[in-house]
């Protein structure tokens, strides 16, 4: 599978999701279901990081599979972070997710996981 989902640490406050070319709308959604089931098991807000910084051709159909991220959130999903977002998308990005109401779970493109902001 050219997507990987995992605790970004032992304390288990952030979940990385590493892309690598190629990658398909299928992998993307199973990816998203396995977060989806992460968050399950804790209870508290949870982050989550995109790393899609070793993908230069995304599949097609990929911006509808971003927004949905906001239409069917787990009540614990934090704000979503992108590192290394294709750079046509990422001037989009801006105007895609404009309509998400809730600020507790905004998309932000960062350059670091450093970046990250674990409450």
């Amino acid at each position: 599978m050219s997507i990987t989902v995992t605790w970004n640490n032992k304390s288990k406050t952030l979940i990385q999701t590493t892309f690598a070319d190629p990658y398909t709308l299928q992998e993307f959604r199973e990816a998203r279901k396995k977060w989806h089931r992460m968050i399950k098991g804790v209870d508290y807000i949870v982050p989550i990081l995109l790393d899609m910084s070793e993908t230069y051709e995304p599949p097609e159909g990929i911006m509808r599979e971003f927004i949905a991220i906001h239409r069917t959130p787990n009540p614990r999903q934090g704000h979503i972070y992108i590192i290394g977002m294709n750079p046509i998308y990422e001037k989009l990005s801006k105007h895609l997710f404009d309509g998400v109401v809730d600020q507790t779970k905004a998309v932000k493109v960062i350059e670091s996981v450093d970046e990250v902001i674990v409450t």
